[in-house]
């Protein structure tokens, strides 16, 4: 008997298929991409909330779609799109690992157990759980 899970729509629900209690999830955060001259922390603020009621934090990735290309809006005057970009687990890693070491509050490190989640739902969903040192190194 061949059976197959059709998940929601929502990575709020297909999260589940890690095992982990839905309940025992704090806020969820977004983690922007950096950039020369923008690199906010304010979602670490709230890792750290949830970190002190021992709670699991949900981390969605940034993604960049029909992002305006200045530099050829400024040269031509003609508005074209950079092509689209998806931020990897190991620049949300490098991220948070950075954040640490500036904000230094002790809730994230080499060797703190994340569980990265890829093409959920999918047929080809990847699921690892491993030290943050471990899930830098993978291709998802």
């Amino acid at each position: 008997l061949h059976v197959e899970f059709i998940q929601n729509a929502s990575v709020m629900a297909a999260v589940g298929r890690t095992g982990l209690q839905l309940y025992r999830f704090g806020q969820t955060v977004s983690i922007p991409y950096y950039d020369d001259d923008w690199r906010p922390r304010s979602f670490y603020d709230k890792i750290a909330v949830n970190a002190a009621a021992d709670l699991h934090t949900l981390c969605l990735l940034d993604i960049k779609t029909k992002e305006p290309d200045y530099v050829e809006l400024a040269k031509s005057g003609r508005k074209r799109f950079l092509p689209p970009r998806f931020m990897s687990i190991t620049e949300a890693i490098d991220q948070l690992l950075e954040c640490e070491q500036i904000e230094m509050r002790g809730i994230t490190n080499c060797n703190t157990l994340g569980i990265g989640l890829a093409r959920l739902g999918q047929p080809d969903q990847r699921i690892v759980a491993a030290p943050l040192s471990k899930l830098r190194s993978l291709d998802f």
